[in-house]
């Protein structure tokens, strides 16, 4: 609010000062007029030189025909300045009509989304309602209100531009109005572009489908599970899922949305329930069909398909202050109201579904404890918490050396759950359980919401140990558990395999994208050079032009003097672009596989040496500034004349550099980021290698 309220009130101001500027330079251009008219009048009209005419302007004097001339000047670009202030007073109402549009749209904006907000977490049919309109209102009213902004903000530079002809065009009037043209420039450029993106914003979305690392099972391959999952429907009320997928990792979940199983690709969409097989082994039967009946509740309440129509309104309001956020760093900070009121609407909508997903899930827990018991269901929310370390470090294990692992890893879970005991519940009863889609209230919140008293005796409940034998429990749900598990090992090993071939290829192209060979970077300033030579030979043929013909009309004092200033510009660009080209191009930065070599340093600076590293663009160059770690290798300066400053105190290295030919600024610093990858993706493939060769080769089952 407050920005556009600044350029309202700075329309108001100027619309005051136009109005008295207009009738100053008005009352001017009559004055000066009325002396024209009467000089004219004074004038002898046989074409004598009358001395004893004067004529007084910017304090200087001037007599006889001179007065006259000089009068005429005057008045003439009074007349051009009263039009210019003319001009001016129609800037103002620009200004206060954008700050207002502006403005006023920012308290519609807030209203909106305050209210939508309020209504939204007394509906989930309002909240879904009020903010889909918002969504697709969003991008045009961030659209209106940039434009009024900048709008506005042009007319305020505008106006205050126009006031520097007032005093003739100087050096620093002429410094201002440059300042003035680029920021205006730049906020024209950040508001198209800006623009543009909120137009992608109202672009249809289709939502990615949801990646399940697991395989789908029928009810021959898995009866047990599937007469349990029906009968809690049934009895709940619920719909009954219409695909059942298992796997290793994840939790229990349930989803309505497009579904992709991977290894394999095959799709799936309706009704998926997930089921991981290690919870399966873990926890008890009741506490299993708890947690079942808890997710199949969320099937009764149509909270999956709530969530379903959920993203397109997260993914619009989100591709609109990735918009507004892009133009944002161009706009001088003009676009910063736009940027926090998409902000304040994405959190509003969803401080709102928050509140709706905790509500829901307080509902499902009581669904699923009235299908059960309530004791189940929270030894089911305490136990959850407490087979989790094991079964994250039986996996996380796992994937660090997949060629080693056992071929079941559910059965290795066991035995390290039996081993080393379950956690402490009480230490995760403050966690909120991951989830792909919802999100979940703490777990002592929601025992407690189950009117369960968290006892001692339901902590020992909850964390004891399973038997050595609980793997047998599986024989309930499966027809052949001891296959079922080994395949979806093999599919998480893998998928792991898998991930870690992609990224060795992702390292070993990255290595290669710069070579062994070093890049040896030279300044291009040959285009300087010859930009200063054609300069001074252009002024060079001024100057003999003036020499040869003189200049008609001027005294011959003043021919010398430009004929003076003609040949001394000529010799000083001539003699700078002869140096430049004198110079070549010089080394500016030699880059090595292992490092950055300066010629002004006396070592190679590593890669890995380079803690930090930021670039400024400047007019002789690129200013590149490295920041060494305490532990790095401090260089010393090279001898010669080098633009490299050492700042020892704060380990920073600062190297200034012409661009090389060919390069841009974001050429350049890209480059240097390849470099900088490629090393780094060098040393993994090396500590990899060493790691494969020290670990020991995998056992036969």
């Amino acid at each position: 609010m407050l920005l556009p309220l600044l350029i309202l009130l700075l329309g108001f101001w100027e619309w005051q000062r136009g109005a008295e500027d207009a009738a100053a330079f008005a009352a001017e251009q009559e004055r000066l007029a009325q002396v024209v008219a009467d000089l004219e009048a004074r004038t002898p009209r046989d074409g004598r030189p009358d001395f004893r005419l004067q004529f007084r302007h910017n304090g200087q004097n001037y007599g006889g025909p001179y007065a006259l001339v000089k009068a005429r000047e005057a008045r003439d670009t009074a007349g051009t300045l009263a039009a210019v202030m003319e001009w001016r007073r129609l800037l103002p109402p620009v200004a206060i009509a954008g700050g207002g549009i502006a403005a006023g749209l920012s308290l519609l904006v807030l209203l909106a989304g305050a209210g939508l907000g309020w209504r939204g977490r007394g509906s989930r049919d309002a909240l879904v309602r009020g903010f889909s309109l918002m969504r697709r209102l969003l991008p045009a009213t961030l659209a209106l209100q940039i434009l009024a902004a900048t709008a506005g903000f042009v007319a305020v530079v505008g106006f205050e531009a126009g006031a520097l002809v007032q005093g003739g065009f100087s050096g620093d009037g002429m410094k201002l109005l440059g300042i003035a043209v680029v920021a205006v420039g730049a906020t024209l450029f950040a508001a198209g572009g800006t623009l543009l993106g909120l137009r992608r914003a109202l672009d249809a979305f289709e939502p990615d489908p949801l990646t399940i690392l697991g395989r789908q099972i029928t009810p021959a391959e898995a009866p047990g599970l599937w007469r349990l999952t029906e009968g809690l429907a049934g009895k709940m009320g619920a719909l009954k899922p219409e695909a059942l997928v298992v796997g290793l990792t994840e939790g229990f979940f349930v989803t309505a949305g497009p579904a992709v199983l991977e290894p394999g690709g095959a799709r799936l969409s309706g009704r998926i329930l997930y089921v991981p097989l290690p919870h399966l082994a873990l926890m008890r039967g009741d506490e299993t069909a708890a947690i079942i009946a808890h997710e199949l509740a969320h099937y009764a309440g149509g909270d999956t398909a709530y969530s379903q129509r959920f993203l397109p309104i997260y993914a619009g309001v989100g591709r609109s202050l990735d918009a507004v956020a892009e133009g944002e760093r161009g706009s001088l900070g003009l676009f910063r109201p736009s940027l926090r009121l998409g902000l304040f609407v994405m959190e509003r909508f969803h401080l709102a579904v928050r509140h709706w997903s905790r509500a829901r899930e307080f509902a499902a827990d009581a669904a699923g404890a009235a299908a059960t018991s309530a004791d189940a269901s929270a030894r089911a929310l305490l136990r959850y918490g407490a087979v989790g370390p094991r079964i994250g470090e039986t996996l996380d294990a796992a994937a660090e050396a997949p060629d080693a692992a056992p071929p079941d890893l559910v059965a290795a879970v066991l035995e390290h759950a039996v081993a080393r005991g379950l956690d402490d519940p009480s230490a995760h009863w403050e966690e909120e359980q991951a989830h792909p889609t919802d999100t979940h209230p703490p777990t002592r919140e929601r025992v407690a919401a189950l009117g369960r008293t968290i006892d001692a005796d339901l902590l020992a409940q909850a964390g004891t140990a399973p038997p050595s034998h609980a793997l047998g429990q599986l024989a309930a749900f499966f027809a052949d558990p001891a296959g079922l598990c080994r395949a979806a090992t093999a599919d998480f090993l893998g998928a792991v395999q898998a991930q870690e071939a992609a990224f060795r290829a992702h390292l070993e192209a990255t290595a290669a994208d710069v070579g062994t060979e070093e890049q040896v970077l030279r300044a291009n300033y040959r285009s300087r050079g010859v930009a200063l030579a054609v300069g001074g030979g252009l002024f060079a043929l001024i100057a003999g032009a003036i020499a040869i013909f003189g200049i008609p009309g001027i005294r011959l004092h003043e021919v010398n003097v430009i004929l003076f200033a003609a040949s001394a510009f000529a010799a000083l660009f001539g003699a700078a672009g002869a140096f430049i080209l004198s110079r070549g191009e010089p080394v500016t930065l030699i880059l090595r596989p292992e490092g950055l070599k300066a010629p002004g340093l006396d070592r190679t600076i590593p890669w890995d040496a380079i803690a930090d590293l930021d670039m400024t663009l400047t007019n002789g160059g690129v200013v590149t500034r490295l920041l060494l770690p305490p532990d790095a290798d401090w260089p010393q300066r090279a001898p010669g004349r080098h633009a490299v400053k050492l700042d020892a105190k704060r380990r920073i290295v600062t190297v200034t550099v012409g661009l090389p030919r060919g390069m841009k600024p974001q050429d350049f610093a890209d480059l240097l980021a390849r470099y900088q990858a490629a090393h780094r993706a060098r040393q993994i493939l090396a500590e990899a290698g060493t790691a494969r060769a020290s670990s020991p080769e995998p056992q036969p089952a």
